[in-house]
């Protein structure tokens, strides 16, 4: 069948990108995940793999031509079954692998003599967005002065609130969304961002929601989040979600926003320190929500908690300050 690749949103700014070479001549077989060609975006110089497994048939554009986002680049000749990803020759992430480990799952037989000198591991090549994600975290990590602030907060409200939207499941994340853009109102600070020994107003009103989608890390912004409700934006981080499965060019723009919340509950984690999404100035981890046996008066009783651990850039904002917005924090999830 006939496979029309599309160019990727890869510019931060929306603008076209400048298609420098093809990496596959027409008439070569490609692989899912190859890379396919080279592009200069308005940041760096990028290579962007194919999206499907066939014959490189034709292409539409030639080195030097600006292409946008969502423009066929080329048709790739290719079979159903070779086509669909559950039969992508890219390796499948793991259960618990995220974006650090997207490593050939297979039953390995017991390490022997033998079977010593005769296995050997596969190279798996980094996808763009792992590698764009990569240099990022990498940057954000040496150049970003972190610290970490963890609290737990009752999630009564929430599951009682999630109850009431029946049929309706929204996705947990919407609620610290809802919270965290309203409390960011009282804490203006926290929305600035560090640039060359200035702290400016970030030019955004969203809240990113971290999503690792097939082994791959994406931020998916919800937009104007404080004034929309905890089911409007649910529904539309569920949309950003199946955009970014069906690998359409808008779903995987990057674009910074105040805050990032990033969510490891579903993974059966209690707690974790996330690295900050720059230039933001601090990102929110959510564990799970789990039952907890606090004290109440003179006797004790059992609440669904959660924990929140806050990651912050010591530059924008001081512990004091963080610490106030993460206790108003608590309050607004615990009174939704």
């Amino acid at each position: 069948m006939e496979y029309k690749m599309k160019m990727p949103d890869l510019a931060t700014t929306g603008s076209a990108v400048t298609l420098l070479k093809w990496l596959v001549e027409p008439g070569a077989a490609v692989q899912r995940g190859q890379m396919l060609l080279e592009v200069e975006t308005d940041k760096a110089c990028m290579e962007v793999e194919s999206t499907a497994t066939g014959t490189l048939r034709e292409v539409r554009f030639h080195p030097g031509d600006p292409v946008s986002a969502g423009e066929i680049v080329a048709i790739i000749e290719t079979s159903e079954v070779a086509a669909s990803p559950a039969h992508s020759p890219t390796p499948k992430p793991t259960k618990s692998g995220g974006m650090f480990a997207r490593n050939r799952e297979a039953a390995a037989p017991p390490v022997t003599a033998s079977t010593v000198t005769t296995t050997s591991a596969v190279p798996v090549p980094l996808s763009v967005a792992r590698r764009a994600a990569g240099r990022r975290l990498q940057q954000s990590k040496q150049s970003i002065p972190h610290f970490y602030l963890q609290t737990s907060a009752n999630a009564g409200a929430m599951i009682a609130r999630r109850k009431a939207a029946l049929p309706e499941k929204l996705v947990w994340d919407a609620f610290f969304v809802h919270a965290a853009s309203r409390v960011l109102l009282e804490f203006e600070q926290l929305t600035y961002r560090f640039e060359d020994e200035t702290l400016l107003p970030a030019n955004s009103t969203a809240i990113g929601v971290a999503a690792d989608i097939e082994g791959d890390l994406y931020v998916m912004p919800v937009e104007g989040a404080a004034q929309k409700s905890a089911e409007e934006i649910s529904r539309e981080i569920r949309a950003a979600a199946d955009a970014l499965r069906r690998n359409e060019p808008g779903g995987r723009k990057n674009q910074p926003g105040l805050l990032t919340i990033t969510n490891l509950g579903s993974a059966d984690i209690e707690t974790f320190t996330a690295i900050i999404n720059p230039p933001e100035a601090a990102i929110l981890a959510i564990g799970k929500i789990r039952p907890i046996v606090v004290a109440r008066g003179e006797g004790f009783a059992v609440e669904q908690r959660v924990n929140l651990t806050l990651s912050v850039d010591h530059r924008i904002v001081s512990g004091k300050y963080a610490a106030e917005f993460l206790g108003a924090l608590v309050s607004k999830i615990e009174n939704l």
